[in-house]
């Protein structure tokens, strides 16, 4: 009998198969998971299989985009780097500030009996902004009044005027376009003005008219022509002119007293203003005679400074005399305590180096204050030279004081109190 099953399972098998005993598959898909499938959004569901618009997205700034939709990019449209789709903010880069007046500044060749030391060519500059407020400024460059000092190469001077001299470009060590010169800070209290200057390349202050023998070679020691050439284009270019501020650095510093004086006639309505910059401790104490050297017998016939012995004087003589001519110029000035190139040329002038530099600046302006001259003086601690083509113009504190304050203060017509430092080494 076994040996039919089998069949008998085949038979079953084949009938199921006949008969459709085996189940269909089903033709239904399965259901959607429904939620958020953004992997950006807060509510992001990893289950879900089909969006039902109920994502939540972040907005971190509040600012009515969401985060994912934020556009990084600088927003100020006065920006170099301006983005106008940008929604979030980035750092901008700004063109630097400038005067409205621009830079422009012209460089002028006089020819004629101008030129320098080594009889080159002579230039000046002008600067044409508002044309009632003007300064006229004095390079330095050393001085020269003897074999050693007046060599053309080697010696203690500027010889010559050339590109390197343009304020807009030159270097820190004659004139640059920091400190009063930079017309890209609005912090400058000068960014508005007019200016007019002079550059040096004669070795004798700005005052020299004649020329010298030395063992060299002749040195046109021109300076006063040069000068005067510059204050004449003032005086016919901004005729109107209601505040002239005269000053000059290092070897430029000397002559302002003597062309504020000056320019007080010229323009008597005017408020004259007199700043030196870096030589309240220079003194002549007759050593040389520069009435001799450099023809101060003629150039200082030009000037109302009666009374002034040149070869015998202080820097606070020059303020006396230029205030004793008009008591309305107003004057100030800076200096460094111990400032190695004053000194230096102190010592070329055979005066006695052990005298310390800071007393001679202390008593110049006890000189000013006693003759009753209002003065405000400004004394920092160290060796440096000048300060109104540096930048440290705009850096520099002494005391508590910031620099720039007190000299904004003082062109703008205070006379603010001095400030000398108390550690001064």
């Amino acid at each position: 009998m076994h040996h039919h099953r089998p069949l008998i399972a085949l038979a079953l098998v084949s009938c199921m198969l006949l008969s459709g005993c085996m189940s269909e598959p089903s033709d239904e898909t399965p259901a959607d998971v429904l939620g958020c499938i953004d992997e950006s959004a807060s509510n992001y569901d990893i289950t879900a299989t089909a969006d039902d618009s109920s994502c939540e997205y972040p907005d971190s700034d509040g600012d009515g985009v969401f985060d994912k939709d934020e556009i990084v990019g600088c927003m100020s449209a006065e920006a170099t780097n301006y983005d106008p789709v940008a929604t979030d903010e980035a750092p901008c880069v700004f063109p630097p500030w400038e005067s409205s007046y621009g830079v422009n500044w012209i460089r002028h060749n006089p020819g004629g009996d101008c030129e320098c030391s080594d009889g080159s060519n002579y230039s000046f500059w002008t600067r044409d902004a508002d044309p009632s407020r003007v300064v006229l400024y004095f390079q330095g460059g050393g001085a020269c009044w003897n074999d050693y000092s007046c060599q053309f190469e080697g010696g203690t001077y500027k010889t010559t005027v050339g590109d390197w001299d343009n304020p807009s470009t030159a270097s820190s060590v004659y004139s640059n376009n920091g400190g009063i010169f930079n017309f890209n800070n609005e912090d400058n209290p000068f960014a508005d003005w007019s200016f007019v200057f002079v550059p040096y390349c004669t070795g004798d202050l700005h005052l020299g008219e004649t020329v010298t023998e030395y063992e060299g070679g002749p040195v046109s020691h021109n300076g006063h022509v040069n000068s005067q050439t510059a204050y004449t284009h003032m005086l016919e270019t901004y005729p109107l002119a209601t505040q002239i501020f005269v000053t000059g650095s290092s070897a430029g510093s000397p002559p302002s007293p003597f062309y504020g004086a000056l320019a007080s006639d010229d323009y008597p309505e005017a408020s004259i203003t007199v700043f030196n910059d870096g030589s309240g401790g220079l003194f002549s104490n007759n050593t040389y005679d520069f009435y001799d050297i450099w023809g101060l017998d003629t150039s200082l016939a030009d000037f109302p400074m009666d009374g002034l012995a040149f070869n015998q004087m202080t820097g606070g003589d020059l303020i006396l005399r230029a205030w004793a001519h008009d008591n309305d110029i107003r004057f100030a000035r800076f200096d460094d305590s111990y400032d190695n190139t004053m000194r230096y040329f102190n010592a070329l002038l055979e005066h006695d180096v052990s005298v310390d530099y800071k007393s001679l600046i202390i008593t110049a302006d006890n000189q000013i204050e006693e003759a009753g001259i209002p003065y405000s003086g400004y004394l920092a601690p160290g060796q440096a030279h000048t300060i109104l083509t540096s930048e440290r113009f705009y850096t520099l504190e002494v005391e508590g004081v910031p620099f720039l304050e007190w000299f904004t203060s003082f062109v703008e017509g205070g006379q603010p109190e001095s400030v000398y430092c108390t550690q001064c080494g």
